[in-house]
């Protein structure tokens, strides 16, 4: 059971988040106040926190349940994706920021209508909307599933706890906008970092063996094999799954989901978001590293220490170890820190989510009204995607594992969209069936990699190579040496 200092902790936590979410929300007189904290965040502190806030967003609950987990059972492949992150930052940075940001953009797919027509932006902005409500209610279902087993809580509380997670989220997002949910996720990124380390150094501090013994039983189990080669697509953590499985789906999440776009634009400039992606790439790297330690030392924790109710469902050692052998106080700050993942990409999606029914479908369809009347738009669809998405949340059924549940949602969906982002950046003509045709085809291939015997860490990059090879297949015939000037095409403003 969870200790009442541990209650005291979470408490004071959401209520914490929900008053700075609110206190923080700055100025807002118009839609791009709200959704885009007026494209002002340009300092190095405001850089800052623009970093650890899409740190914090790409952690979810389900990050820090799903990467230790996966390391307990499957060993420390992963590690090569954050050797991934390094040059992820130079694509970003010279391929895809400044066209991006050369565009004046009011709305993260608005650049998709102007190359590549309202149509396809309308499809985007679909597929964009099915991929987050789908992911919050996952995001809200199993982190509340592992804090009910591992606290020894009856059935009854299962909707108290969900609706305390989504609502909160969804109130502080409602009145706050993207600053208040920029800062409400630095502060979110600082305690996950801190409940990380401390847990990582608790386990270490306390565990019955030598670092020696803990290395030759890790070694023994072929848990230390990071690089391995094989081609079977069947195992999940290879050179080949890491390196390109795993590099397209961050690459759909960092270019092509609208909360990474979101950000950027909220930067002033170029520079200005490239410092706060560099954050990102840092923090991120840290936090992963230190998982993928955790899971070791869990592993290591219960061959010294054996324990005979430890959990068959591997996603539930993890949380059960942080109910049963942590500290009081230590063990509250990680479940608070779980919950901050949570809360953090919850509002992070509740504001995007928001930004496309607004700009995306309602101002593009209907008369505009005044910028009063699209922000208090903007606001009542806030509530009502965040109030959605936590009743889908207690319908989720079973989520089998949780990193292969979220590898495939979310390749199923960024794949496509990533491909589709391709061609609205690049200058390779193409034909806008064929794009249509290409999106079909590539998210039908990442439903069948997801129900097949293929790892799940497959299913963004053959997505998104199925969207991009369709698309330059159906568009063969059209002449490949007139490429658009993005200077031409979109409106420029001087980027420093």
């Amino acid at each position: 059971m969870i200790s009442t200092l541990d209650q005291v902790i979470i408490g004071i936590y959401l209520t914490g988040t929900v008053a700075v979410g609110i206190l923080c929300k700055g100025r807002q007189s118009n839609t791009k106040d709200y959704f885009l904290a007026g494209g002002r965040m340009g300092s190095f502190f405001q850089s800052l926190l623009v970093g650890l806030s899409l740190a914090a967003t790409m952690f979810s609950g389900i990050s820090l349940l799903a990467f230790p987990s996966v390391v307990y059972s499957e060993g420390i492949g992963m590690m090569l994706g954050i050797l991934t992150l390094p040059g992820m930052y130079f694509i970003l940075r010279y391929w895809f920021l400044p066209p991006y940001l050369h565009a004046d953009l009011s709305h993260p797919y608005e650049i998709i209508e102007r190359k590549l027509g309202p149509q396809m932006r309308t499809v985007a902005a679909g597929m964009f909307m099915l991929l987050r409500l789908g992911w919050m209610a996952a995001l809200i279902y199993a982190p509340t599933v592992a804090i009910l087993a591992v606290a020894g809580l009856p059935d009854s509380w299962f909707w108290p706890l969900i609706l305390v997670v989504g609502l909160s989220s969804t109130l502080y997002t409602t009145i706050g906008g993207i600053r208040g949910v920029i800062v409400t996720d630095a502060i979110q990124f600082v305690v996950i970092a801190m409940a990380i380390v401390l847990t990582l150094g608790l386990i270490l501090f306390r565990i019955p063996a030598s670092l020696g013994q803990i290395f030759s039983f890790l070694s023994e189990k072929e848990l230390l094999h990071m690089v391995d080669v094989s081609p079977d697509p069947r195992k999940v953590f290879t050179v080949w799954s890491v390196c390109i499985g795993w590099t397209i789906s961050r690459c759909g999440q960092y270019m092509a989901d609208q909360m990474s776009l979101q950000r950027y634009l909220a930067s002033k400039d170029v520079r200005s978001a490239s410092r706060s992606f560099l954050i990102n790439v840092l923090g991120a790297m840290g936090i992963t590293g230190f998982l993928v330690f955790i899971g070791l030392a869990v592993r290591a924790w219960y061959h010294f220490a054996p324990d005979g109710n430890l959990p068959k469902d591997v996603d539930m050692i993890f949380p059960y170890f942080v109910a049963t052998q942590l500290p009081t106080g230590i063990s509250g700050l990680f479940l608070a820190a779980i919950l901050a993942a949570t809360v953090s990409s919850m509002s992070s999606g509740i504001n995007a989510l928001a930004a496309t029914v607004t700009l995306d479908f309602r101002n593009r369809i209907w008369r505009r009204s005044s910028p009063r009347g699209d922000l208090w738009f903007a606001r009542v669809i806030s509530a009502v995607t965040g109030t959605a998405a936590t009743i889908a949340a207690g319908f989720v059924g079973n989520l089998g594992s949780i990193f292969d549940i979220t590898q495939s949602v979310l390749g199923v969906f960024l794949g496509p969209l990533f491909g589709c982002m391709y061609f609205a950046i690049g200058n390779r003509r193409i034909r806008k069936g064929a794009l249509f045709v290409g999106l079909a085809t590539g998210f039908g291939v990442g439903v069948w990699i997801t129900f097949s015997v293929v790892a799940s860490i497959w299913v963004a990059a053959a997505a998104c190579f199925t969207t991009i090879g369709v698309t330059y297949a159906g568009s063969i015939r059209m002449p490949n040496h007139h490429p658009i000037d993005m200077r031409k095409e979109l409106p420029c403003e001087k980027v420093s």
